[in-house]
C-alpha cells in the first residue's frame, strides 16, 4: 500500500495536469479571445513637463501626463498606511526629489499653498484633473 503522502502528491500532480490541459472557453491552447496588450518601453515615451509652482524665480514642473502606475502606487500605499503617509511618496515621484526638497525647506511656503499643490498632484495622478469635453459644468 502506498503512503498517504506520495498518493496525495500524485493526485495533486494529476489534477494540475488535467487543469493545464483544459482549453480556455472551448478553444485550443494558445487561441485567446483577446490580443496581448503591447506597452511601449519607457524610453519610447517622451515626457512633457508643465510648471506647477515657483519658489522665487525657480520653476518646478510636473509631467503633463502622469503615468497610471503612479496612481496605482499611491492607491496601494494609501491603502496600506493611509493617505497622509502616501502623499509624500506621491509628491516625490511626481515632482522629483529636488522640487520636493525645495518645498520641504521653503520658509515662505504657506499651508494653503502646500495643500493646493498636494491636491493638484493627487487629482492629476488619479485622473480627476482632466478636462472634460462636452457641456460645461455648472456649479
Amino acid at each position: 500500500m502506498a503512503s498517504t503522502t506520495s498518493r496525495s502528491t500524485r493526485q495533486a500532480t494529476a489534477a494540475r495536469k488535467r487543469a493545464a490541459a483544459k482549453p480556455v472557453n472551448g478553444s485550443a491552447p494558445g487561441d485567446l479571445d483577446f490580443e496581448p496588450i503591447r506597452i511601449a518601453a519607457d524610453d519610447e515615451v517622451p515626457e512633457e513637463r508643465v510648471p506647477l509652482f515657483y519658489i522665487g524665480d525657480t520653476e518646478y514642473t510636473i509631467p503633463k501626463d502622469i503615468p497610471p502606475g503612479v496612481a496605482l502606487q499611491y492607491l496601494r500605499t494609501a491603502g496600506e498606511i493611509g493617505e497622509q503617509f502616501a502623499a509624500p511618496t506621491l509628491l516625490t515621484r511626481v515632482l522629483g526629489a529636488e522640487a520636493y526638497e525645495a518645498l520641504e525647506s521653503s520658509r515662505a511656503l504657506k499651508d494653503d499653498q502646500l495643500q493646493k499643490i498636494i491636491q493638484i498632484v493627487i487629482d492629476l495622478s488619479l485622473g480627476k484633473g482632466e478636462k472634460k469635453e462636452g457641456k460645461a459644468a455648472t456649479r
